[in-house]
């Protein structure tokens, strides 16, 4: 009997385990607050009110939480009248002025039939509250939104071989198109930013889907690594999210990613091949031993494209070519007939990627033995009255013996002071400064820096001609190459990023059988170095290529010239300093020289300029110099109706006018300015104290014609 009893107060006792427990016995109210619609709009808020106690609720209704930020104000429901136990009563609601980042909270308001006020503050259903609960009726818990745009953004990369050589090289670009697309936000005022291009229309003018494009000019740096990268993005200040990065249309799968970019943009899938090898001058019958051809022109063609490249100081250079074809070397181009070459030329045929043909080796000589000296003289920076002056002056070897001989540079003290030169000048007396030099070797070349102090205003002025002569000895089979005469004239301020030919606006028909010589210099006026800066120009058509000659410049630079006449000075790792924090250091240029071509004639003009990058910045265009052949000639006719006595002249000139002509005179600089005018009927002494010496023009004009003719000053 007592077992029978113990078994069934067990059984009574799971019976009473499994009855539920009841509720609470009091009022109560609940609420959830979700956000609801595309995570991409500004939030809408669904409410869920739930009558979680044991009698009816009334007058219920929802305030905002007292303690919530101030992001906006509620649109909130109408009074729900009675919510009966269990029930939940579900609607919508929103913010009038909802931030991109949204936390929301609210309270709920209830009668008890007690006429209790009972409340409750919201939690968000789908978010773990700060008890470690998911959120539910019976926590609390904020409601957070993060609005976030779908914008479609694409950015395509295609490398365009801009110079047409085959190569991918300094001179080739990277063309970029941008699209972007959405449906939910503006792109007024939009701005597209890349760290590596140089984009189009960056600042969106419009609401709707939007395209535009940029241009990368390829850098040394890239190709040698074979790849271009770039951070690009959108900066959408009225839009949530603020910043957009750009997806890459052709995404570059395992491509390395040192710079950590965003896009990345492949060049080629082949490395260019190379010529290489070494040229020497043998002036001792042995190639072995013989000295280093410096600067000299070594070409390579497969017959439809060049490619042209100069030796290093120690005779060594280097040509990129495409990885197909048959090319034909040489080193001879331009040294003219008294010279050979062992070997004369090398064939070489290109196939596969990055291969060295190196030891193309070449050896020069003389066939006879000949005496040439050649000076020259180029201002590095502008002359301004109170500031320094820098010139170089260099002299070379162009014969087969070696030289010994003597530099006179003769200047005006009335405008120059104060010169010091490095090496420095043995003697200064008279306004001439003088060096010797010895066992100047075979296309040798020196040089000497010089730096001098132009005096101020009054006794310098802007518009006044320094004029700077250069003679060298000894004389020899070409006199008319051992004197150089700079007149420079004085500017009050110039541009850093110029371009100058130093024989003038203006030659003569004489002249345009010799060189021009273009200096250009640059200057980084930005606000970090300039790791790389590169100098791109289009030779002019009536230029002879052929004859070019990269005579110096400020920083180790590469030269390359394509097709025929596109020349580009790529100076790289240069670490230019920008202006602010060093200015002296800021400075960089290069020095050439070209000859016209033989058809150049009166109604020619060879124009230059020079497109300047700094890294990747857009280009800097500098001025344009033009020079022509001067249309005044001398008319036999009436050559003997005047003379003008003395010439060379010292303090001054007498023009005579033996047939009583009206007569009108120019003295000019040697680039065409007229530094002297008047009328004269009989004759007419002109003073000449003022002039520097060197060499002008002085040209007499009449009815019956015009005569022009040199004037020295000495």
């Amino acid at each position: 009997m007592k077992q029978k009893l113990f078994y069934l107060l067990i059984l009574l006792s799971s019976i009473c385990l499994a009855i539920p427990k009841a509720s609470a016995t009091s009022p109560a109210i609940g609420v959830t607050l979700a956000r609801i619609g595309p995570y991409y709009m500004l939030p809408n808020l669904e409410v869920k009110i739930k009558n979680i106690g044991d009698e009816p609720l009334t007058n219920i209704y929802a305030t905002e939480n007292p303690n919530a930020p101030s992001e906006g104000t509620y649109t909130f429901f109408n009074n729900i009248p009675i919510l009966q136990p269990g029930e939940v009563y579900t609607v919508a609601i929103s913010k009038d002025n909802p931030s991109c980042f949204d936390s929301s909270q609210i309270m709920v308001h209830a009668t008890t039939i007690g006429n209790i006020e009972i409340t409750d503050l919201s939690a968000d259903p789908f978010a773990y509250s700060s008890d470690g609960l998911l959120g539910s009726y019976y926590n609390d818990g904020w409601t957070y939104y993060q609005a976030e745009e779908p914008l479609y953004s694409n950015q395509e990369g295609n490398y365009l071989d801009l110079n047409n050589n085959g190569l991918v090289d300094v001179g080739d670009i990277v063309n970029y198109i941008y699209t972007f697309n959405t449906m939910y936000f503006n792109f007024f005022g939009c701005q597209l930013i890349d760290n590596n291009a140089i984009v189009e229309n960056p600042i969106f003018d419009i609401v709707d889907n939007y395209s535009t494009t940029g241009i990368h000019y390829l850098t040394q740096e890239d190709v040698d690594l074979g790849y271009v990268y770039n951070t690009s993005y959108l900066i959408a200040p009225n839009t949530c999210s603020q910043i957009f990065y750009l997806n890459d249309a052709s995404y570059c799968s395992g491509c390395p990613n040192p710079m950590g970019a965003n896009i990345i943009t492949k060049l080629t899938s082949l490395l260019p091949n190379k010529i290489s090898g070494s040229v020497k001058f043998n002036n001792n019958n042995n190639c072995a031993t013989a000295l280093s051809f410096s600067g000299r022109r070594v070409h390579t063609t497969d017959g439809t494209h060049d490619y042209t490249s100069f030796t290093n100081a120690n005779g060594n250079y280097e040509i990129l070519i495409p990885n197909g074809g048959n090319y034909t070397t040489s080193a001879l181009n331009g040294l003219g007939s008294g010279f050979s070459s062992t070997p004369t030329s090398v064939a070489t045929v290109s196939s596969g990627e990055n291969v060295n043909y190196s030891n193309t080796d070449f050896c020069i000589a003389s066939v006879n033995n000949q005496t040439d000296l050649l000076v020259h003289l180029f201002n590095v920076n502008q002359a301004i009255p109170g500031f320094a002056a820098t010139y170089r002056l260099y002299y070379e070897n162009k014969g087969t013996t070696a030289l010994n001989g003597t530099l006179t540079l003769h200047y005006n003290s009335s405008i120059l002071a104060s010169l010091n030169a490095n090496p420095a000048f043995i003697s200064d007396i008279n306004d001439d400064l003088t060096w010797n030099f010895t066992n100047l070797l075979p296309f040798e070349r020196r040089y000497v820096d010089i730096q001098a102090m132009v005096l101020p205003p009054p006794a310098v002025s802007s518009g006044m001609i320094n004029t700077l002569t250069l003679i060298g000895t000894p004389t020899d089979i070409n006199p008319a190459n051992n004197t150089y005469v700079l007149n420079q004239t004085v500017f009050s301020s110039f541009d850093p990023n110029d371009k100058t030919v130093l024989e003038g606006e203006s030659i003569t028909a004489n002249q345009a059988a010799n060189y021009l010589h273009y200096v250009t210099r640059f200057q980084n006026t930005g606000t970090a170095n300039a790791r790389t800066v590169v100098v791109k120009e289009t030779l002019d058509p009536d230029l002879d290529w052929n004859t070019f000659e990269p005579i110096d410049a400020s920083h180790a630079s590469n030269v390359q010239i394509r097709n025929g006449n596109e020349l580009t000075y790529t100076f790289s790792n240069i670490d230019l300093p920008y202006e602010s924090v060093n200015e002296p250091a800021s400075h960089g240029w290069l020095v050439y020289r070209i000859k016209p071509k033989s058809n150049f004639v009166i109604g020619d003009v060879a124009t230059s300029s020079s497109d300047i990058y700094f890294d990747f910045n857009p280009a800097v265009i500098t001025n344009s110099v033009n020079t022509s052949i001067s249309p005044l000639s001398t008319v036999t006719a009436i050559k003997d109706y005047f003379s003008v006595v003395p010439n060379p002249a010292q303090q001054f000139i007498v023009i005579s006018n033996k047939e009583n002509l009206t007569t009108e005179y120019q003295i000019l600089s040697t680039n065409g300015q007229t530094l002297i005018s008047g009328t004269t009927q009989t004759s007419e002494k002109v003073d000449l104290s003022e002039f520097s010496k060197g060499f002008y023009l002085i040209s007499l004009k009449t009815q019956q014609g015009t005569v022009t003719q040199k004037l020295i000053k000495n």
